[in-house]
């Protein structure tokens, strides 16, 4: 994925930022177990629910430049935390088998 095409998911992450007071409780119980868990269910949904997350499905890559664009949006995350979240994501939603 290269910076020119990221800013969709950006978009995407936005735009599901009404519903997260709504949704992230629900869909919070449903992450597999795993180190940085805990940041995923706080630190995301503090703007958007999980439905990107968990609907998501991407390289290791690309989750670090989802990570380093939800940071530069204001997601409150410090280096190491960033790299705790990234693993976790990269671990527990790789890339989707192509149909």
């Amino acid at each position: 994925m290269t910076k020119t095409e990221f800013p969709w998911i950006a978009a995407l992450l936005m735009a599901a930022s009404g519903a997260a007071a709504i949704v992230a409780p629900a869909l919070a119980q449903n992450l597999p177990n795993g180190n940085g868990k805990e940041l995923v269910e706080t630190v995301c949904t503090s703007c958007h629910d999980l439905s990107p997350v968990t609907e998501g499905g991407f390289s290791r890559e690309d989750w670090d430049l989802v990570v380093k664009n939800m940071i530069d949006m204001g997601a409150p995350l410090k280096p190491d935390q960033a790299l705790l979240v990234t693993n976790y994501l990269a671990a527990n939603f790789p890339p989707k088998p192509k149909p």
